[in-house]
């Protein structure tokens, strides 16, 4: 989950600073700017679910180690 959560803070802030970029200097024309934003949204969305799912397989398989769950 560490490793996700960096890389969602990552995109996170790379998003902050490219929206910042856009608002001071407009860069970008809007449709650019929009499908990056779009893209930024998705590749945080697809992580942080990746993440969770890897943290909840690895908490059911601590669980079922230690004879918490059954198989």
């Amino acid at each position: 989950m560490r490793i996700g959560a960096l890389l969602c803070l990552a995109i996170f802030v790379a998003w902050v600073a490219l929206a910042l970029l856009q608002l001071w200097f407009a860069p970008f024309d809007g449709v650019l700017f929009l499908k990056l934003s779009l893209t930024a949204a998705a590749l945080f969305g697809v992580v942080l679910g990746i993440s969770l799912v890897l943290r909840e397989q690895a908490s059911d398989r601590r669980l079922r180690q230690r004879g918490y769950l059954d198989d």
